[in-house]
């Protein structure tokens, strides 16, 4: 594969073209992932009122009594969001679904419990301990490569 830069004045935003003879998967994952923009930060609620929270600050994003909570170490917020929209917007490398209610930074991980069957205890900053589901272990095994 070839890469080329022009630099234009008469271009205030980038532009990319990509010039081949047929569409592969190469080409449909490269596409995806330039338009792919992740969001850096999170505007959340608390007994304040509207906070705005860096999304490395996030230690886990769950659902419980129908509302919608994010966790951080310094608190519990509330979003108006629905986690599968969360979870859209957040950068999949790092954010990564361990169950259908609960999503959760990796980078936040201290360790994984493996020893359960069909399941899998993850322990994560500030002494969070959540479990995956069942749905979920072998997604999780795969991406940190048990």
């Amino acid at each position: 594969m070839k890469c080329e830069v022009s630099i234009d004045p008469a271009y205030k935003e980038p532009k990319i073209i990509i010039l081949t003879d047929k569409m592969t998967d190469e080409i449909s994952e490269m596409m995806k992932r330039l338009s792919e923009t992740y969001m850096d930060s999170i505007a959340v609620f608390s007994d304040r009122g509207v906070e705005i929270i860096e999304c490395k600050d996030v230690v886990r994003i769950y659902a419980e009594k129908q509302k919608v909570l994010i966790q951080t170490v310094s608190g519990i917020y509330t979003v108006r969001s629905r986690l599968y929209e969360l979870e859209e917007k957040l950068d999949s490398k790092i954010f990564v679904r361990i169950s259908n209610s609960e999503i959760v930074n990796s980078k936040k991980i201290t360790s994984m419990d493996i020893s359960m069957t069909g399941t899998i205890g993850v322990l994560l900053t500030g002494n969070i301990k959540t479990y995956t589901s069942r749905r979920y272990v072998s997604k999780i095994k795969k991406l940190f490569g048990i």
